[in-house]
């Protein structure tokens, strides 16, 4: 799937800590991830991280439901991109479309 083709929410919250991202996306986000939406945006790099170790100890921990990705659009601020697509699901020649 296309990074176009995904239904996306921008993040607009700031956190202080990794520890308050963290309880933050796993209460929130991480629920809505592959439901609600299918990736996040957000310009702080502690709730991309945050969602991200949570998504693939997830997919360690339990089945792996989905496939995870990261990226960054550097500028002014940057903006990180978790995102999902579920298992199995991902080709070769998607992921070279973007």
């Amino acid at each position: 799937m296309r990074k176009e083709e995904l239904r996306w929410n921008e993040e607009p919250m700031q956190f202080d800590t990794l520890r308050e991202a963290h309880e933050w996306a796993y209460s929130e986000a991480y629920n809505e991830i592959g439901h609600l939406y299918d990736g996040y945006i957000t310009t702080d790099e502690k709730l991309a991280y945050a969602l991200l170790f949570e998504l693939v100890r997830s997919n360690t921990l339990l089945s792996k439901r989905f496939e995870v990705f990261a990226d960054v659009d550097f500028g002014v601020p940057n903006r990180y991109r978790v995102w999902v697509e579920p298992a199995g699901r991902t080709s070769d020649s998607d992921r070279a479309a973007e």
